[in-house]
């Protein structure tokens, strides 16, 4: 069993955390925003319950400790901290083939971000 955390900015905000309550709100009355929620939910317990130890088509290697869920055309960027501890980055819409470096590049200085708040702790 491994622990979740959602990356917060400097004003502990959470992006992943919000579009994810929106989708919750929206599910009361949208099919997709049900089916999106569910499944997002689904592979966010799925990593807690097993880690990376999942199939290619439920979460994939991008770069270096960068990872990501792939629920449906979703895609939730995340990596390992410690102590058996995954964090989740953020959430884009998957629109083409390969993965967008600027989401990279952005998950690379969220994880910064979080490394050098949870130094200074």
């Amino acid at each position: 069993m491994y622990n979740i955390e959602f990356y917060e900015d400097s004003n502990d905000r959470s992006e992943l955390w919000e579009f994810l309550e929106s989708l919750r709100v929206k599910a009361a009355t949208n099919k997709d925003a049900r089916i999106q929620y569910k499944q997002i939910s689904l592979y966010i317990q799925l990593l807690e319950d097993n880690g990376t130890r999942l199939n290619e088509n439920i979460t994939k290697h991008l770069d270096d400790d960068i990872w990501e869920l792939r629920p449906g055309n979703n895609r939730v960027l995340y990596f390992y901290f410690k102590n058996d501890t995954f964090v989740l980055l953020h959430q884009f819409r998957k629109k083409t083939q390969k993965t967008p470096k600027r989401e990279i590049e952005r998950a690379k200085a969220e994880r910064d971000d979080y490394l050098a708040r949870k130094e200074a702790e």
